[in-house]
């Protein structure tokens, strides 16, 4: 009787495998890559990435905390200051993805180099820089880009006379020196009632950091989404054009950091113009500056 119950039980199973439909074509897609990297110094501030995954990756990607996302089997990145980074290596093959960590430790800053969005910024010594006095100073829109959300019109200018007379100067020992000339365009994300001109005296509490004051900038060569130049502003407070517009979204305090993309630069022999870019994951916002 147990024979009998056995042979039935194994029948099942052979009618249950026999009944599992077969999809023509179906591709396996096979095992997960292995990830892994060697990283040498080409010198004190420039780090050579280079992957060793196996497993046929098709992508690799690379993010160096604090400096900057880069793509490519190899990748050769500049880290100006002095500390201690995190490295994420990330693969992709047919069958998904893998990662590794590490770290790198730089020993020194790097010497400052006057030269090509540096030089634009700084002029080697100290340069000045406001919002330009033109339509579109201030845009902003989606992710993409494709489209305008809002713009700021034509008389900006004189419509904001509190934000068109602030000033940037960055200086070649990395220094930027925001000077609000004592009042500022105020939101009322900033605590205040409603938006419009008041005097700088309105930023307290954790909203002071947005007031005059110096903080830190480096120039990233290359770091941007397309290989273009970026620039890095640290510094509790520390911004360029609107306080709110930080990399990770829309904010009501003042961050640490923000990363600003060069999209453009023109310089007509009196005036040198910059459309600069944060990218706010859900939304783009830009802005133009002048400098004479």
């Amino acid at each position: 009787m147990k024979a009998l119950k056995l042979f039935a039980v194994l029948a099942s199973a052979f009618a249950i495998a026999s009944c599992e439909p077969s999809i023509p074509g179906k591709t396996e897609l096979g095992p997960l890559p292995t990830a892994d990297y060697t990283m040498t110094y080409i010198d004190s501030n420039n780090i050579r990435l280079e992957s060793q995954s196996t497993g046929e990756p098709f992508m690799y990607q690379w993010n160096v905390d604090g400096v900057g996302t880069f793509s490519g089997e190899v990748a050769e990145v500049f880290i100006p200051k002095m500390g201690v980074y995190d490295i994420e290596h990330n693969v992709f093959n047919q069958g998904g993805h893998a990662t590794a960590t590490g770290l790198v430790e730089i020993f020194k800053d790097a010497d400052f180099i006057c030269a090509g969005s540096a030089e634009y910024l700084t002029d080697c010594t100290a340069r000045t820089w406001k919002l330009a006095p033109q339509a579109g100073a201030l845009w902003v829109g989606p992710p993409d880009g494709s489209q305008t959300w809002w713009a700021i019109g034509a008389t900006a200018a004189t419509d904001r006379p509190c934000a068109w007379n602030d000033e940037w100067t960055f200086n070649s020992d990395g220094e930027m020196i925001y000077d609000t000339k004592g009042d500022i365009w105020a939101e009322t994300y900033m605590g205040v009632a409603a938006d419009g001109c008041q005097p700088e005296s309105v930023l307290t509490g954790d909203k002071a950091p947005w007031g005059s004051g110096t903080h830190q900038f480096e120039i990233l060569p290359g770091a941007g989404p397309n290989g273009e130049d970026q620039i890095k502003v640290s510094g509790l407070g520390g911004f360029i054009g609107l306080p709110k517009a930080a990399n990770t979204g829309e904010v009501s305090s003042p961050v640490s950091s923000i990363t600003y993309t060069i999209l453009s630069a023109d310089d007509d022999g009196t005036t040198r113009t910059m459309e600069i870019e944060a990218n706010c994951t859900s939304l783009l916002w830009r802005f133009t500056l002048y400098s004479e």
